[in-house]
């Protein structure tokens, strides 16, 4: 059977036609004869692909990467297995899509919810940041940032990884945190959970390419990473808050408590996750959480989405995953 939309593909059909690459990368066999590996994709879904040399067409591994390059749409024909457990294609016929011939916006996902409504949400905690110097640094990070912010991805692969899904990964978390406030509010400190989580990923719009079909760690991203880089911008603001007023010793120690959060956002620094500080208060503990909570349903939630009742496959940075059949 052949099919002509990727989002229907699976192991045994054969398929024809568009997709958005997504990442090429040019590999060897043990013989050293060069493949490459190029993941493709339409909206949510992502397949990944082998093109052996014998399908080059007689071009040079330099020539077959001006058509196979991140970002590119092309009309594709290959034929669809398993492997490890999820589908995976070889493509046999490839050409660029001349312009026009299809609507690029049908091939990139979007978040859920219009950026204007979750913008306008985002700010609504923000104004509920009572106390003072976390409130500013807070806002003006958000005012500095929004226009890159409310597009970006929120990650390169792993969850949220659609445009606009950095804004809608941090409005959840503050949805949920809103609803932990409300029920623990005489432990937990609302002002402080907000700050940290309208900022913990923001420095994500500098970690990775602003270019959401096919987006790339940086070099700056690669040097630092996310955490220490919005840890930056934090600082920044202290320090030039600092040269308007005098801060007092209790305002700058809830400065780096909230810096201690997004340090630790990741959770402890035992699991590997890419912390920089232990989480040491109740706050940093509950933000690691809610943003591991998010980040998990997202990711199963659109494992689940190419799965049918019942199955189980092996969805890369989880392990295996059952989709329970409907009752």
């Amino acid at each position: 059977m052949t099919v002509t939309c990727l989002l229907d593909i699976t192991p045994g059909n054969s398929f024809e036609g568009f997709c958005l690459v997504k990442e090429v990368k040019l590999e060897k066999t043990k013989k050293g004869d060069p493949y490459l590996n190029v993941t493709v994709a339409k909206k949510h879904k992502m397949v990944a692909c082998k093109l052996w040399n014998n399908g080059f067409r007689g071009m040079s591994s330099e020539e077959i990467l001006t058509f196979f390059s991140a970002g590119a749409l092309m009309h594709i024909t290959g034929d669809a297995s398993e492997y490890n457990g999820q589908v995976q294609m070889t493509i046999t016929n490839f050409r660029l899509a001349e312009n026009g011939e299809v609507d690029f916006s049908e091939f990139i996902e979007t978040a859920p919810e219009s950026v204007d409504s979750m913008e306008a949400e985002i700010r609504s905690y923000i104004d509920e940041i009572k106390i003072p110097i976390l409130h500013q640094i807070t806002f003006e990070i958000f005012e500095d940032n929004k226009k890159l912010f409310m597009n970006h991805v929120a990650a390169v692969k792993m969850h949220h990884n659609f445009k606009g899904g950095l804004a809608y990964h941090t409005l959840s978390l503050l949805r949920i945190a809103k609803n932990i406030c409300d029920q623990y509010g005489e432990v937990v400190n609302r002002s402080k959970m907000y700050a940290a989580l309208t900022l913990h990923d923001m420095g994500k719009i500098v970690e990775m390419t602003r270019d959401y079909t096919a987006p790339e760690y940086t070099l700056i991203g690669q040097f630092l990473g996310h955490i220490q880089i919005v840890n930056q911008m934090i600082d920044r603001k202290l320090v030039a808050i600092r040269t308007e007023r005098s801060v007092s010793a209790e305002e700058t120690t809830v400065v780096y408590e909230l810096m201690n959060i997004i340090s630790s956002h990741h959770g402890p620094l035992s699991n590997g996750w890419g912390s920089t500080q232990e989480p040491i208060t109740l706050e940093a503990h509950l933000c690691h959480m809610i943003d591991n909570i998010d980040a998990k349903i997202n990711m199963i939630s659109k494992a689940h989405s190419d799965m049918q009742e019942g199955e189980v496959q092996k969805i890369w940075g989880l392990g295996k995953i059952y989709k329970p059949n409907s009752l």
